[in-house]
């Protein structure tokens, strides 16, 4: 039975070899554990996948308003300012989609000792 190799790999015959070591390796195959170290592997090896790839962040992190990342106020954007607003739209875009943790009132052991103490997600908005 010959091995499968999926359509997605850029070099089929470095796949199959990852894939050789990865059933010389480790005894139960496949695995979860075997076929992300085969993964790992065909990578290191220099192996690629083909198709589009996943979006990092998305294009809303990226904007950020020129006009508050100006801090010297000499109407040009330099990298830090840029790189500082960029960082700062991102947190505030994650700020508004996830939540955010509030401390609740503390009970039992949690009212005498601060490491008992726990902290619950609140969904804002």
């Amino acid at each position: 039975m010959a091995d499968k190799v999926p359509d997605n790999v850029a070099n089929p015959s470095l796949y199959r070899k990852a894939k050789a070591k990865a059933k010389a390796k480790f005894d139960v195959y496949p695995s979860a554990y075997a076929n992300g170290w085969m993964v790992q592997e065909y990578k290191r090896m220099g192996g690629d996948y083909k198709g589009a790839k996943k979006a990092e962040g998305g294009a809303m992190n990226k904007k950020f308003d020129a006009k508050k990342s100006d801090l010297n106020k000499d109407g040009r954007i330099s990298k830090y300012e840029r790189t500082r607003g960029e960082a700062i739209a991102k947190s505030m875009a994650q700020r508004k989609s996830t939540g955010g943790s509030v401390y609740m009132e503390p009970r039992g052991c949690g009212a005498m000792m601060q490491s008992k103490r726990k902290q619950v997600r609140v969904p804002r908005g």
